[in-house]
């Protein structure tokens, strides 16, 4: 949601700072229109002009100067579109005897008025703040024109729109208030009021004069309240007028409708009904209604308001919405608006789609926060660093959450390993609302040990996590290592396989703590970097009797290692065993020995424009650190800051180019917006993105570590890859001090347009940024018939595909690196 920001040259002869004005395209160029602005001594004034932008110049100038004799004008809280060369706006005249609204057609051309009309006197009163539209009738914009003007009512009065039609014709030009009427195909029900109208719009879709209404509303479900779920509700009807010019009046028949998700649900099954805007109380189920994702309660954010939502048409393909939404109060009792923006794409022949961007992170269902909570809950079991995985069960998408158990001793500063528990795990269905966890109680020789890499993957049809390193302590208290140790588990357990495997592979250099781990279909592991023991020195630990230093304490000191292998995985009568380990790329000659960083696999379908025919590892972030206890940094009383000074966050983006052997260093268009340095993240790659969540970043003022509370994504859709960020709001502890491993956790989970997201114990989901959604199919119930007869094809809207970007990509490297950085040449 980090918006573009465009540098225009500055022009000291007009007032281009303005509120509550219109913005419109024309020819390649942005006209302003109307709004208010503050004078010197701060008091607001209206602006009845229209400036234009010139994009590829990037200068403003004045396009036209209106003048008011005979009373005051405002244009603002109005409608403002262009139709052929014309420009049509709907605007107030603060008549002392009356508002009155008022129609004008400028031509862009001739800059001259060539229409100015009185939409009648008192129709709707300017402190209504009335929703405003216009439909430019006929391409050339030579046409009859239709106004709309709406309260915002919850009332149910349905009589609180009015229609006029511009005809240009007879002693006014306009006719009305015209008849009106809504016709649906589904049953009405007693009751309803038609939900708070937030915003209605008429504009073309495809071709097709079409109103959108928006509104806040109530829906009924076999499992809600008799009252209802709030949700937010998209109507469109198709929109006809005939009858004589004396008897005109306007006919709207429902074509499609969508809902937005409820909050803690990932489907709409057992809808039963809803409060419609302009036609109150309709029977419908899942099937008649497209979903929408969750971004949050949207409403008015104050009476004072006439809208939190602005709708814009998407010209040859559909229409926008933008807004804001609040957390739901069952997340966080500190709320927060933050914005979202929808597209709904109406193009396809056969399916359409929808696109959500939203700042917006809420809690995920109940059942699903206690299952997490019960595996993932003490500090020692947060800093195992298991994190959330994908697996797939019986074709679903679910979210993996695994943990062990373990006791403190009595002073609470040693983890004592208890020998008796099992290793828990949570298998977590967010489209079903369910989760269920399992224990795995044959663990002999499994050392539960803290500080380990993970990753999942598939090998002969079931789903494997595996697990590598990491360290504990022995019974006497001394830090003990699990260098070249992988753990192999099937997910879920089944009744046929091996339950848990332990494999001892000699000659492993990397490092048994916050290495990082990337798994690839067919059973291939890359294992980078960490943190190994390299020798214990004495440490003063306590005073001796008399009143000497106790140096008996050998203390490990830590080192850090930049290897780089990858072993394969291999399955033989349900159990599953590792071959040799693969050395791959030597030392010196990529990015420098780290812990805590990241490791994903970039397949082929995506380097090869950049030269990297077989897929690419990408490696972000880490630290040069040697402690392997980052939570040391904030608890440490004595030297932090010294211990901290050292301490340097990579920001770089490394591509290790898997058929040449070779590291290069990615540079994305925008290395301004880049993460800033992170450690102890996740991330993981889906539909052409990068997308990393959580972890620690470095604070200078004052010296510490924070946590990291926003997404980042690397868009490989653009034709250089771009940061994006997409900032997450109401998570457990965003950007405060670090006392505990934050066990980050990131899984996209397109089916129901979220991404799963584990910060410490808590499980949250997201809005899936910046991608196509996957949603449910609507149905088609047939043709919608109008009082007058006529017969209008419902759109079918489908959102249940993906509709891909298309663009190609550059052919040449953005990347650059040591003397073998031609890894990225193509």
């Amino acid at each position: 949601m980090a918006p573009y920001v465009m540098e225009v040259e500055e022009n000291r002869t007009l007032a281009t700072t303005r509120y509550r004005h219109h913005l419109v395209v024309w020819r390649g160029k942005i006209l302003a229109v109307g709004g208010q602005q503050d004078d010197a001594s701060g008091a607001s004034q209206h602006v009845i002009n229209v400036l234009e932008l010139d994009i590829n110049r990037r200068r403003w100038q004045l396009l036209k100067q209106f003048t008011q004799p005979g009373g005051a004008v405002a244009i603002i809280f109005d409608a403002a579109v262009v139709a052929g060369g014309q420009l049509l706006v709907v605007f107030q005249s603060l008549d002392p005897a009356g508002p009155q609204r008022m129609f004008l057609s400028l031509d862009l051309n001739s800059k001259e008025v060539e229409h100015n009309y009185n939409l009648g006197r008192g129709t709707v009163q300017v402190l209504d703040w009335p929703h405003v539209g216009i439909l430019a009738r006929g391409k050339d914009g030579n046409h009859s024109h239709l106004v709309v003007q709406s309260k915002r009512s919850s009332t149910g009065d349905k009589q609180a729109m009015f229609w006029f039609e511009v005809t240009g014709k007879g002693v006014s030009g306009v006719e009305g208030p015209l008849r009106w009427t809504a016709a649906t195909t589904h049953k009405q029900l007693p009751g309803g009021k038609g939900g708070m109208l937030l915003w209605l719009s008429p504009m073309r879709i495809i071709g097709q004069p079409t109103l959108v209404a928006v509104s806040s509303t109530a829906a009924r479900f076999s499992w809600s309240k008799p009252q209802g779920e709030k949700v937010l509700l998209v109507a469109v009807f198709a929109i006809m007028v005939s009858g004589p010019p004396d008897q005109r009046a306007v006919h709207l028949a429902l074509t499609s409708l969508m809902m937005m998700l409820p909050f803690g649900r990932a489907h709409l099954k057992g809808l039963q009904s809803a409060d419609v805007p302009l036609l109150r109380n309709i029977e419908l189920d899942a099937a008649d209604v497209t979903a929408l994702p969750y971004v949050g309660d949207v409403d008015l954010l104050s009476e004072l308001h006439s809208s939190n939502v602005l709708m814009q048409e998407w010209p040859e393909k559909g229409f926008i919405i933008r807004g804001s939404g609040l957390a739901d109060y069952r997340c966080q009792r500190l709320r927060h608006w933050q914005p979202f923006v929808i597209q709904v794409d109406l193009s396809g022949k056969h399916d359409s789609s929808v696109r959500c961007v939203s700042s917006n992170t809420w809690c995920a269902t109940y059942s699903s926060m206690l299952t997490a909570s019960k595996v993932v809950k003490d500090s020692a079991a947060l800093e195992s660093g298991a994190g959330l995985h994908l697996v797939e069960d019986n074709g679903k998408r679910i979210v993996l959450a695994i943990s062990g158990q373990r006791r403190t001793n009595p002073g609470g500063q040693l983890v004592i390993l208890d020998e008796t528990a099992p290793l828990l795990g949570a298998m977590i269905d967010i489209a079903d609302n369910s989760a269920t966890d399992f224990e795995v109680s044959d663990v002999k020789g499994y050392t539960f040990p803290l500080a380990v890499a993970t990753c999942t993957l598939k090998v002969a049809g079931y789903w494997l996590y595996v697990e590598y390193g990491g360290w504990h302590y022995d019974d006497q208290g001394t830090t003990k290592t699990n260098t070249g140790l992988f753990t192999i588990m099937t997910v879920p357990p089944q009744h046929n396989r091996q339950a848990m495997q332990q494999q001892q592979l000699p000659g492993v250099m990397s490092g048994a703590a916050w290495s990082a781990l990337a798994c690839a279909s067919g059973g291939t592991i890359y294992l980078h970097g960490g943190l190994d023991i390299a020798r214990f020195e004495p440490q003063e630990s306590d005073y001796d009797l008399d009143g000497k230093p106790d140096w008996s304490f050998l203390a490990p000191v830590w080192g850090a290692t930049d290897q780089l292998y990858y072993v394969k995985v291999s399955e033989s009568d349900g159990s599953y065993g590792l071959g040799s380990l693969q050395h791959l790329s030597k030392i010196g000659m990529g990015p420098a020995a780290r812990s805590g960083h990241s490791l994903t696999l970039l397949p082929a379908s995506i380097t090869l424009e950049m030269g990297m025919a077989e897929g690419a590892l990408l490696l972000y972030g880490g630290s040069n650190t040697t402690e392997p206890q980052v939570s040391q940094f904030a608890t440490n009383t004595i030297k932090p800051k010294e211990m901290l000074a050292d301490v340097a966050l990579d920001t770089r983006v490394w591509l290790y180019d898997l058929a040449r052997d070779t590291w290069a260093v990615m540079k994305p268009s925008n290395p301004a917006d880049a993460p800033p340095g992170l450690m102890h993240h996740r991330a993981t790659f889906h539909d052409k993105q990068l997308i990393i969540f959580g972890g620690y970043k470095l604070s200078h003022k004052p010296l510490s570590i924070m946590a990291s509370p926003d997404m980042y994504i690397l868009d490989f859709t653009e034709q250089i890859p771009r940061w994006r960020k997409a900032p997450t709001d109401n998570l457990e502890q965003p950007g405060t001090p670090a006392l505990g491993y934050p066990n980050s956790g990131v899984v996209p989970l397109p089916h129901v347009a979220a991404v799963a997201l584990m910060s410490r114990s808590k499980l949250y989901l997201a809005p899936m940024p910046q991608t196509w959604r996957f949603l449910q199919t609507t149905s088609s119930s047939g043709a919608c018939s109008t009082s007058s007869g006529q017969q209008v094809a419902r759109s079918n809207l489908r959102a249940c595909s993906s509709r891909r970007l298309q663009r190609k990509r550059h052919k040449h490297p953005h990347c650059w690196g040591n003397r073998r950085a031609s890894a990225c040449n193509p």
